[in-house]
């Protein structure tokens, strides 16, 4: 009785953590969505993988902030969960996937793939690390593997990663249409899921252009924002 009274008792303590997370993302960042078209709007939701641009730890609070209908499970780094306390002794009663990035492990996949069935969005940064120059780097093949393996459409955003409490720039992002991964009669290979990750980072990067009227390359291949 001792147990189950301590597990409803952290349940709660999570989700009053999770409200309060959300109402300070919503003071200090004061964040924005915008939509491409009804396509992008009418995804909210449906079960997908929700990916995003990654510039900081905070990333995936102003996401989930602004995306409240889509019943997101974030992937979240094991090596980061293990570090933290808080993390460790929430960790069961978040909507949180961790994923070993040091290890070969598909643990993370398939817990991910039983959620995306049960109706749930799975929400990851493909990029793997925070970025924190904001320029968009490749992306792993993790997600298009996921979405690949359930049969749901990848949902790509842009942030433009504005962390500046109360004043200054607004934290905006710019939902882009949802992208299905129909891998091919043979089957998924490396060829086909780097294909698939250059259509998702371009993407992302038309989002960014779109969003902030230009796309921001690294230092040493040219100024620190050019046109795209």
């Amino acid at each position: 009785m001792w147990k189950a009274i301590a597990e409803g008792l952290r349940r709660f303590a999570a989700a009053i953590v999770q409200v309060l997370l959300r109402l300070a993302v919503l003071v200090a960042y004061r964040p924005k969505r915008v939509f491409v078209s009804d396509a992008a709007r009418q995804a909210l939701g449906q079960p997908c993988v929700v990916i995003s641009n990654h510039v900081r730890g905070w990333d995936g609070s102003c996401v989930f902030t602004l995306l409240p209908r889509q019943k997101l499970t974030g992937l979240v780094a094991k090596d980061m969960v293990e570090k933290s306390r808080a993390l460790r002794f929430f960790l069961p009663v978040l909507p949180l996937v961790p994923i070993d990035r040091e290890h070969a492990s598909l643990n993370w996949l398939r817990e991910s793939r039983r959620l995306l069935k049960a109706g749930r969005s799975i929400y990851l940064c493909p990029e793997g690390k925070c970025q924190f120059d904001h320029v968009v780097r490749d992306f792993k093949p993790g997600f298009a593997t996921l979405a690949a393996a359930a049969q749901v459409p990848v949902l790509p955003i842009y942030h433009n990663g504005e962390y500046h409490p109360v004043f200054g720039r607004r934290f905006r992002m710019i939902i882009g249409e949802p992208v299905m991964m129909t891998p091919p009669p043979e089957g998924l290979s490396g060829s086909t899921l780097e294909e698939e990750c250059r259509q998702l980072h371009r993407a992302v990067q038309e989002l960014e252009m779109r969003l902030n009227g230009a796309v921001r390359q690294e230092a040493e291949e040219s100024s620190d924002e050019v046109s795209h």
